[in-house]
């Protein structure tokens, strides 16, 4: 009788912890499905485009024919190499205009576009797509000039990484980021993140890329927390350098600090000038 006791207890329990995995799987699925896209289609957004560098409109055509818009903000200098900026999960291009003059001024050029679904290009955001979405803009962007920079905001910096394994860049800026998916899912939804182990991998993508590699990441960020900022550091096997604000939160440390980030921003993309280029992976 004890012993069927027993047997039955266990059955119930793994009967139990098989639907409480199940559901935790379920919910997982659903919040990367869901959870994290959140654009602003045009006419949302500050559409003014009256800024010291003039940008030009472009039309980027992603593999699936879902075409993207961007902007082009060129630098004076005839050698300047060329930002890519992949920006983060909500708003559109205009919300980073802005600081694109300001890289032009500087003597960088920045191509910034918007996602599928964002802005004015056409489609819908997924995790898949966005891929595309980013070889799209840098194949695009290496036709302008091929000395490219990636950058990468927030969600951003998966893709950003994920170009600079596929494709030759001088280096890649990581603004606000974190390791993999898994990583800031634990952080948010602990232990769900354990169901995505190999998506959105950033720091391993940015050691497959080999190149030099900027982490900016503010102590008061409340979206992606500053330790996550901290471990894709110290997980970066390659040339590096942090910039650590006391004063921003998420995203904020261009606004928060504009002369150190802009100092930072075109001080390392110079630096990183002289380093090797690495053979791009398939």
């Amino acid at each position: 009788m004890g012993k069927t006791l027993v047997l039955t207890r266990l059955t119930s329990l793994a009967i139990t912890l098989a639907v409480v995995i199940v559901i935790a799987y379920g919910f997982a699925r659903y919040v990367r499905a869901n959870g994290m896209f959140f654009p602003e289609k045009y006419p949302e957004g500050m559409w003014d485009t009256r800024f010291d560098v003039a940008p030009q409109d472009v039309t980027i055509a992603s593999t699936d024919g879902v075409k993207l818009h961007g902007w082009l903000f060129r630098a004076t200098k005839p050698d300047a190499p060329l930002m890519v900026f992949f920006h983060g999960n909500a708003g559109n291009i205009t919300e980073r205009a802005a600081a694109a003059a300001e890289l032009a001024k500087r003597g960088v050029s920045v191509l910034v576009f918007d996602w599928r679904g964002y802005g004015k290009s056409t489609g819908t955001p997924s995790e898949g797509a966005l891929y595309d979405d980013a070889l799209a803009a840098y194949d695009f962007g290496a036709k302008i000039h091929p000395d490219i920079v990636a950058y990468g905001e927030s969600i951003g910096a998966p893709f950003a990484a994920y170009a600079a394994k596929h494709r030759r860049v001088r280096c890649a800026i990581i603004d606000s980021s974190f390791p993999s998916l898994m990583d800031v899912g634990n952080a948010h939804y602990f232990p769900l993140g354990y169901f995505a182990p190999r998506a959105m991998r950033t720091a391993a993508w940015l050691n497959d890329a080999g190149v030099p590699v900027l982490v900016m990441h503010g102590k008061r960020d409340d979206v992606v927390p500053f330790p996550l900022g901290v471990k894709l550091y110290q997980s970066l096997r390659v040339r590096k350098e942090m910039l650590v604000s006391e004063k921003a939160g998420h995203c904020e440390i261009e606004a928060m600090e504009p002369a150190r980030y802009y100092d930072a921003v075109t001080r390392f993309i110079d630096s990183a000038k002289s380093s090797p280029a690495p053979r791009p992976r398939p």
